[in-house]
């Protein structure tokens, strides 16, 4: 469990893995069989990655006047590993030294020497709250960083913002696909001992409260049912395809959203599927292949250069471009590690271009729907903005049916939904329509 959860820690860093890849990269490396050792592992790799920002800076403390940027990467992991279970976790300390002489064991004296005083003085640090900034305090407390933190706090305040980044262990939804289950398909699932809940407003949306295992079962692999968080529905039931449509789905892959719009359209019209990595579009169609969609077809193309787009009239446009992930952070805490003020400014860029130019393929009177699982306002009302002051021919009608706060700047008809609020992933929809 150890070496898993180390090795992991280190390809998360090499690579910039989450932590599911990284640790499915690990297990077949290492070839570990026993679950139980994965599913431990697991919990340590995410609740240590959920708190990098704190338990770098205490290590750094430790280590005074050398630092972890000095290290190399194995010893990096370790340490981190084994201050979150100091600092953070439940377990007692002797249970943190069991690390210790796992490593010690082995790496070789030399290898490990550079490291051989620091467990000793980890416990002894602290984060010295009443000596930095309310950003900071809040960054450290929290685990967020700092600079998303001031950013949060300047849109939202101070109280919101704390809701924002606070942790919140949500549940996972699960979608009926009508185009392959039928009225046996649930009853099949409850007689297995799986509980879940139906949504208000979303149909064939339900909550799961007791799935462990669900996704191993024949139903699930035949493509009767699809993870798919409550947000992500709800997009689709805003953008209301109809049968015989004409779709444009933009960033489409890996097709979640896709299959969504095949099964309230049963499977008749056309949806144009437009993804620019072509190894994610052969996720797409393993995807649509197992769900049973038979009227979308895949499109390898970059949405940010118009004369790549396929050149329709579409009763439907749908945009899902690529985004910060500031929404999901609660679930792939990885990613809060690697974004920057930058980040969030060249993703908006980006989908102000995309965003433009997936209009452009709009018919009159058609609908247009934007979605992100971003939270930051530039990412998001800001982007819509640009549209309706580029094209006047465009309106902002209601996201309905409305389960998210109303959007900001003025965007009162775009919803947006928030883990600790809406038991969801973070996100924020807009619909438009071109009128004619």
């Amino acid at each position: 469990m150890w070496t898993l959860a180390v090795e992991s820690l280190s390809w998360i860093e090499l690579e910039r893995l989450n932590e599911d890849a990284a640790i499915r990269k690990t297990v077949r490396q290492l070839r570990i069989n026993d679950k139980t050792v994965v599913d431990e592992a697991k919990i340590l790799v995410y609740e240590t990655m959920r708190r990098l920002n704190a338990i770098d800076f205490l290590v750094d403390a430790a280590l005074e006047p050398n630092n972890l940027g000095n290290l190399q990467i194995g010893l990096r992991s370790f340490l981190r590993l084994y201050t979150y279970l100091v600092h953070y976790s439940d377990e007692p300390l002797a249970y943190a030294y069991e690390l210790v002489d796992h490593i010690r064991a082995i790496l070789r004296k030399r290898e490990y020497k550079p490291a051989q005083d620091i467990p000793d003085l980890i416990p002894l640090m602290s984060i010295p709250f009443n000596e930095i900034s309310d950003t900071q305090r809040l960054a450290y407390k929290y685990f967020h960083p700092s600079w998303y933190v001031a950013e949060l706090f300047n849109e939202f305040g101070e109280q919101q913002t704390r809701s924002m980044i606070e942790y919140v262990d949500y549940p996972s939804y699960l979608r009926v696909n009508t185009l392959k289950a039928d009225s046996d398909s649930l009853d099949a699932l409850y007689e297995k001992g799986f509980q879940m809940v139906q949504e208000p407003k979303l149909p064939d949306a339900y909550r799961l409260l007791d799935y462990e295992g669900i996704t191993d079962t024949p139903e699930y692999r035949e493509g009767q049912f699809i993870i798919q968080d409550k947000a992500s529905i709800l997009a689709g039931i805003v953008a209301d395809p109809k049968p015989d449509d004409i779709i444009l789905d933009v960033c489409a892959a890996p097709g979640v959203k896709t299959s969504h719009y095949a099964q309230m359209m049963e499977n008749t019209g056309r949806i144009l599927s437009i993804d620019y990595n072509r190894r994610r579009l052969q996720n797409w169609e393993n995807l649509m292949e197992r769900l049973g969609v038979t009227n979308a077809k895949p499109v390898q193309a970059d949405a940010s250069k118009p004369e790549t787009l396929p050149k329709v009239d579409a009763d439907l446009v749908v945009v899902d471009p690529p985004c910060s992930g500031t929404g999901l952070f609660h679930k792939t805490p990885s990613s809060k590690w690697r974004l920057t003020p930058n980040s969030i400014e060249n993703m908006a860029e980006l989908q102000k271009r995309i965003l433009w130019n997936a209009s452009r393929r709009l018919r009159d009177g058609g609908t247009l729907v934007y979605s992100t699982c971003s939270v930051t306002v530039e990412e998001n009302e800001e982007v819509v903005q640009s549209l309706l002051a580029r094209n006047p021919e465009y309106s902002l009608v209601e996201a309905s049916p409305r389960i998210g706060d109303r959007g900001r700047r003025g965007l009162d008809e775009a919803q947006r939904l928030y883990p600790y609020k809406h038991a969801s992933n973070g996100f924020f929809i807009a619909k438009l329509v071109k009128n004619k």
